[in-house]
């Protein structure tokens, strides 16, 4: 049987997938390369591979970061099966690798139980999403992809492979209507030469020269949780058709089974706290007040000024405590919010005042801004998110120079209102900003309870709105709240207290 000769290919991130070599390759950062490498320190035309008669034949395109084999800078030289191209100083590891291939049942049988094996474990849903793309994109040996998963009703992108800053929009553009269509009738598209298909027509398709689309819904027992995208320039991938979509079978079934999973969990969690809550909290909270009466009255009788400072120290941590306990019982209550029609700069300004003179003693600015509006809200349960959110922005800026808070709100196009809370601070990693929401995570924080922005996502669920974060580490932080109109929360407008009813 005749050797089979594949380039596998590393990117500084670890993740690994491997090509046919065939014929003559130009490897490159733009999308018209045979191999898209969508690194920016890859040059747009960045390497040659060719086939000679005795072998293969790397070629450096002039690249500006270069090509080294071990610690020599090359132009061009014959590529030996086992040895390591490096690019761009680590963007990339290409390794040239001959092999007999095994026969199409051996190569099925294997994709399928190296699958299993790779999903099974106890993971978290966004590693496990990673693990599944990196594994199809592998199995088909595409170049590119994405995973979507529904929720609050649109299809969201969680995971994707090779798809620069802003690419997913402007490359597949066209084809996103596609994928929804995928997900929602549960028809497969399936094509592996482009060329002779009606999608050539489409201008998305015919600029990328794409050869391989692949896009598949991801099905548990009937129901669709998801799709899958993948695409390459060159036709590839040796798993047949029905092994590959028995293989994205097993990844949904791993995806739901996890979701369900930590769904459960959060489930038991809010469960134990509303149980705690209702045993210890109240009768925690009558301690207090009798500890933070006696050192009141041992305060007003102090001659000297130690026992002041000693009576301020026990005052200080009572009242730390009973905002704790109020944290507590705020997480573990669910309630249906008493909404009202509010005028919204004159609230947020009221919320944002009493930490004006932490900001200044911080050396922060705190700015508000927003055109006059109004918002249909609980603004006794409402004042807890913009208070959190402000403390956190507060506290994301300790120690820095020149920090900013800005709390800025404008009307939205369906009646309601969005509002952002933006800083200028240190940022939240990526991996961190997808636990914020989890109760008792806390985050570049020495004191709390890991309730604040659980706290904030619970009061924007019982207004039906939403929260989502966008963080950059070094960039700051922002923070936005959707809140929908008084039709959506099912709500009467109501005038606000000493205002004119509204024409």
């Amino acid at each position: 049987m005749p050797e089979k000769t594949t380039i596998a290919i590393r990117d500084r991130h670890g993740f690994e997938r491997s090509v046919p070599a065939v014929g003559s390759m130009v490897l490159g950062r733009q999308a018209q390369c045979d191999v898209v490498l969508p690194d920016g320190m890859v040059s747009r035309t960045h390497l040659r591979l060719q086939r000679c008669e005795d072998g293969w034949w790397a070629e450096d395109l002039d690249s500006a970061h270069g090509t080294f084999l071990g610690e020599q800078r090359i132009t061009g030289l014959r590529w030996e099966p086992g040895s390591t191209l490096r690019l761009a100083d680590g963007a990339y590891f290409l390794t040239l690798k001959t092999e007999v291939p095994p026969s199409a049942s051996e190569v099925n049988l294997q994709a399928i139980l190296q699958t299993a094996t790779l999903l099974t474990g106890e993971v978290e849903l966004d590693e496990l999403l990673e693990r599944t793309l990196d594994r199809l994109l592998g199995l088909s040996g595409t170049d590119r992809g994405f995973i979507m998963l529904p929720e609050q009703g649109e299809l969201v992108v969680k995971v994707q492979r090779n798809l620069g800053p802003g690419q997913l929009a402007e490359d597949i553009q066209l084809s996103l209507s596609s994928v929804r269509q995928v997900f929602e009738q549960g028809e497969p598209v399936w094509i592996r030469n482009s060329a002779s298909n009606e999608l050539r027509s489409q201008e998305s398709v015919r600029d990328l020269q794409l050869e391989t689309i692949l896009c598949l819904p991801m099905m548990v027992q009937g129901e669709r949780i998801g799709v899958l995208y993948l695409d390459s320039r060159r036709a590839c991938g040796e798993v047949d058709r029905v092994t590959f979509e028995a293989i994205v079978s097993l990844c949904a079934i791993a995806i739901e089974r996890t979701r369900l999973a930590e769904a459960s969990l959060a489930n038991q969690v809010l469960a134990r706290v509303g149980q705690v809550a209702g045993a210890i909290i109240h009768d925690f909270k009558n301690g207090l007040f009798v500890i933070a009466g006696h050192a009141q009255l041992l305060g007003l009788t102090a001659a000297d000024a130690s026992t002041r400072h000693h009576v301020a120290q026990i005052l200080s941590a009572a009242d730390r405590l009973g905002q704790m306990s109020m944290d507590i019982l705020d997480y573990a209550k669910i309630r249906e919010p008493r909404c009202e029609t509010v005028e919204l700069a004159r609230f947020l300004e009221a919320q944002a005042e009493p930490l004006q003179p932490r900001a200044q003693e911080a050396d922060v600015t705190l700015v508000c801004q927003g055109p006059p509006c109004q918002a249909c809200l609980d603004p006794h349960r409402f004042n807890r998110v913009i208070e959190n959110l402000l403390a956190n922005a507060l506290d994301a800026l300790a120690g820095e120079e020149g920090g900013r808070v800005t709390l800025q709100w404008a009307p939205a196009a369906d009646g309601g209102v969005e509002i952002q809370v933006i800083d200028n601070g240190k940022g939240i990693p990526r991996k961190i900003q997808k636990r914020i929401f989890e109760p008792f995570f806390s985050f570049g924080k020495a004191k709390g309870t890991g309730l604040g922005m659980a706290t904030v996502k619970r009061i924007m669920d019982e207004h039906k709105g939403t929260v989502e974060v966008a963080s950059e580490e070094g960039q700051g932080t922002t923070i936005t709240l959707r809140l929908p109109g008084p039709a959506a929360t099912g709500t009467a407008e109501v005038p606000v207290p000493g205002e004119a009813p509204h024409e």
